[in-house]
């Protein structure tokens, strides 16, 4: 009878523990939405209450529409990116080596996804919304998982703080690809860390049709299941990864004649260069300062907590972060680099560490976030 009692005493204990865990990444994502939700839906509107962007005389951003006036609307979500995937979902893509912008230049899994949420009779900008949210939502909770597993309860929460809060997590609620990556990804490292390959297979593939940084999946595993002298199937997993990105590829080709489409098109998107970046960082320009710190501080911290972090996240964020630098695309690479999952929790073991300031950081993310919601839904750039 004791033992039964014990028993029952340890199941009912870990239960609270699952519980309350599970119970704390809800709050942590419901409110942070709930900040943006206010600052786009109701903040916004009471600000701008005269046309906005009315310096834009000649170009406009696709589907942008002058003397545009902020309303209560599923429409605020879908601002930039979002109308490209709209345009996506409703129409399919469009290509032509012009010079212009074009479709073909986004990937196709999370449109997919969408439409096949449309199937159920909502409209593009609800379905996009709720994508992109209970992606998130999927994507906090096995990160709490692994990391709760991997380095504890205390550590995980941070983790789970730093990802909910930061400024760059508003592209987890609008229609954009963050939510639907950081859940593909985490998902793929997670179970590659816990020698599922098959699992890992398949999140890898699906992450690498989601966006060009899933690639980076692929040596990552490779160079783990080497240097752990893994089996086979660890550098099957590796090479499975590519799937996602060479069926787009031979869509473009089949489609458009050029497999390499998606490429070329990016040449339309004006990219500043790694020396006006750093230029003005030296000269107190926010946005850049911020993309300085995120992609080169990340890098020093991952490489400072090396030895603490998963191998597989570690050389995952390397990779990411060398193919940014490198790619040219730099003009939204702070929010690339917050797609990161391996930076969220080099930072988030870092503030576990030192209390005071993980609470002044999370103060300034809430802050941050908030007039971030703002812009976005008023059609100001944020990354």
């Amino acid at each position: 009878m004791t033992k039964l009692t014990s028993g029952a005493t340890k199941l009912y204990k870990k239960y609270r523990i699952v519980t309350h865990g599970l119970l704390f990444v809800i709050v942590m994502w419901l409110v942070s939405r709930l900040v943006i939700v206010v600052a786009m839906q109701a903040i916004a509107p009471i600000l701008y209450t005269s046309p906005v962007q009315t310096h834009w005389r000649t170009a406009y951003p696709l589907d942008f529409v002058p003397g545009f006036i902020p309303q209560p609307s599923w429409e605020l979500f879908s601002h930039w990116d979002g109308k490209w995937y709209r345009r996506i979902a409703l129409t399919g893509y469009d290509y032509a080596d012009d010079g212009r912008q074009h479709s073909v230049a986004f990937y196709p899994l999370f449109p997919m996804v969408i439409r096949g949420v449309m199937m159920l009779g909502l409209p593009f900008e609800v379905a996009g919304t709720l994508v992109s949210n209970l992606a998130f939502l999927g994507a906090l909770l096995l990160l709490y998982s692994w990391t709760k597993n991997r380095h504890g309860i205390h550590v995980a929460r941070w983790v789970i703080a730093v990802m909910a809060w930061c400024p760059f997590s508003l592209f987890c609620t609008v229609i954009y690809t963050e939510g639907l990556f950081l859940l593909l990804t985490t998902a793929a490292l997670r179970a590659f860390d816990n020698r599922q390959h098959i699992q890992a297979a398949v999140w890898g593939a699906l992450a690498s049709a989601t966006r060009a940084t899933g690639i980076t999946l692929m040596p990552a595993f490779l160079f783990v299941a080497w240097r752990e002298k893994r089996p086979a199937i660890a550098y099957a997993a590796g090479l499975a990864v590519g799937i996602g990105l060479v069926s787009f590829s031979l869509y473009c080709g089949i489609r458009f004649g050029d497999p390499l489409a998606f490429v070329r098109v990016q040449k339309a998107w004006a990219q500043p260069n790694w020396w006006f970046i750093l230029r003005d960082a030296i000269d107190a320009g926010r946005d850049n300062l911020i993309k300085v710190v995120m992609v080169f501080g990340g890098g020093y911290l991952l490489w400072y907590l090396r030895t603490k972090i998963s191998s597989v996240a570690v050389v995952y964020g390397f990779c990411s972060l060398l193919l940014m630098i490198f790619s040219g695309a730099l003009l939204s690479i702070n929010r690339y680099a917050y797609g990161i999952v391996s930076l969220s929790i080099a930072f988030g073991m870092l503030l576990s560490q030192h209390l005071r300031w993980g609470y002044a950081v999370l103060i300034w993310f809430v802050i941050s976030l908030f007039f971030y919601a703002i812009d976005f839904a008023v059609w100001n750039w944020v990354a």
